[in-house]
């Protein structure tokens, strides 16, 4: 990634792995994966999954990784952590335990070990994603936000949009689905578009992947919140292969049910989006580092955590109640993760809720003053040694 271009950021970017370390992994070796799996080699033991991958990847270019990853550089995204869930369980990853690894489980259960393994190889996880990028529109009800949190996520928005001082007017907020996955056409469209798939090809390696999932009971016909576990900020501004698309913030709908079975539902779609609105203000500043790191990438998490529980907790702001500040903080330290090696490492469940600690703490310190978001940044960065170290 080049310094033009700005990293956007999924909330839930690492609750499991961003790399190759995760904390989604079942907890008891009895649940682990019985054959070998090697995502990245596309080598398993396993040799009904083997068959699979190969029947789709044969209608796949030999640059079809290579251009996935362009995007995701050039869209500034990162593959779902769903994915990474899925990848942390067949290669039997651990890590710390959050309540939502255990859901995440849950979400795994009934899926057989070769249908993960075809679904993590091709990235079909992150369908949805690539989707809400390139097809994406606000006005369009396939693009809904999940029923039940419309109203708190219109809320944060327009607190959001008062508060900061970063031009805003042209962000979009949007939700992406799961049942993507068994929309052919898009299927397709991302095969062609992201993976630079050709016609004939896209046709037959989609059709493939949509028979897979509707074969697959647990997956509930595409609806399984696995595939829409992820909410991230994009801009495309100054980029000419993304003219025309809107600046935006997209929360899946798998995220939101994931708050519903944690007990984070209260405040969680408001963190949410004032985590994902914090990286508008990166954007906007130019805050993002001119290189990649894993040390970089958890500095950005970490500030956008701040930024967000500052909203959340101002008077100017959300105006949260001491309870609702607590429950920010939770929702932070839900989403932590443990691979701190990776380009993608978000900080640790603890180290993201001490920076929602300390964005809330600063809102409530300054009472109805409202900082300009590079004070509130220069201050978080001289705070960043202690937030790291608790």
């Amino acid at each position: 990634m080049n310094g033009r271009r700005m990293r956007a950021a999924a909330v839930l970017a690492s609750v499991t792995l961003a790399g190759s370390v995760v904390s989604a992994a079942p907890s008891t070796a009895s649940d682990q994966p019985k054959e070998r799996y090697d995502v990245s080699r596309h080598q398993t033991t396993d040799r009904a999954a083997a068959a699979q991958v190969r029947a789709i990847l044969d209608h796949l270019p030999a640059d079809w990784q290579a251009n996935r990853d362009a995007f995701l550089d050039k869209a500034g995204i990162e593959p779902s952590p769903a994915e990474d869930a899925i990848i942390a369980y067949l290669e039997r990853a651990t890590c710390e335990e959050t309540e939502l690894n255990a859901y995440i489980e849950t979400l795994l259960k009934g899926v057989p070990d070769d249908t993960l393994f075809v679904l993590a190889v091709l990235g079909v996880l992150s369908y949805p994603t690539f989707d809400a990028v390139i097809g994406g529109t606000k006005t369009d009800p396939r693009y809904s936000l999940e029923t039940g949190t419309v109203g708190k996520v219109r809320q944060s928005m327009a607190a959001a949009r008062q508060l900061w001082d970063v031009k805003n007017g042209d962000i979009d907020v949007m939700g992406m689905h799961s049942d993507m996955v068994v929309d052919r056409a898009r299927v397709i469209r991302v095969l062609r578009v992201v993976f630079g798939v050709s016609p004939k090809d896209a046709q037959e390696a989609g059709t493939q992947i949509v028979r897979l999932i509707k074969a697959t009971p647990a997956l509930r016909g595409g609806t399984n919140p696995l595939f829409s576990l992820n909410a991230f900020a994009f801009t495309g501004e100054g980029d000419p292969d993304f003219g025309g698309i809107s600046d935006r913030i997209v929360m899946g709908e798998g995220i939101i049910k994931a708050l519903r079975w944690t007990d984070d539902i209260a405040v969680g779609p408001q963190m949410v989006l004032s985590h994902e609105f914090g990286h508008h203000i990166q954007f906007e500043n130019h805050a993002y580092p001119a290189t990649e790191s894993p040390a970089n990438t958890r500095k950005m998490e970490l500030m956008a955590d701040a930024y967000g529980a500052y909203l959340d907790a101002h008077s100017k702001g959300l105006n949260f109640t001491p309870k609702q500040i607590d429950g920010t903080v939770a929702v932070s330290h839900l989403v932590g993760d443990c691979s701190v090696d990776s380009l993608g490492h978000h900080g640790t469940p603890a180290q993201r809720a001490r920076a929602a600690r300390w964005g809330a703490d600063l809102a409530l310190k300054n009472g109805s003053n409202v900082l300009p978001s590079k004070r509130v940044q220069a201050l978080f960065l001289t705070a960043l040694p202690g937030i790291l170290r608790g």
